[in-house]
């Protein structure tokens, strides 16, 4: 039995292609969730620790 590398090409591909495409999207999503807060942060006067933090740690 031989092992060839063009099988699994489109395969490893195709999962970077996926990798790359979920990735932006949680860029996306992480950016447009700190921006659509950051006003009520701002005005608050705290850090990004200190509002996303407490938020994490009292689940």
């Amino acid at each position: 039995m031989t092992f060839e590398l063009l099988n699994i090409t489109p395969w490893v591909v195709a999962f970077a292609a996926l990798t790359l495409v979920v990735l932006a999207l949680t860029v996306v999503g992480v950016t447009d969730f700190v921006r659509a807060h950051r006003p009520v942060r701002l005005a608050r006067h705290e850090t990004i620790r200190g509002y996303y933090g407490r938020p994490a740690l009292h689940h």
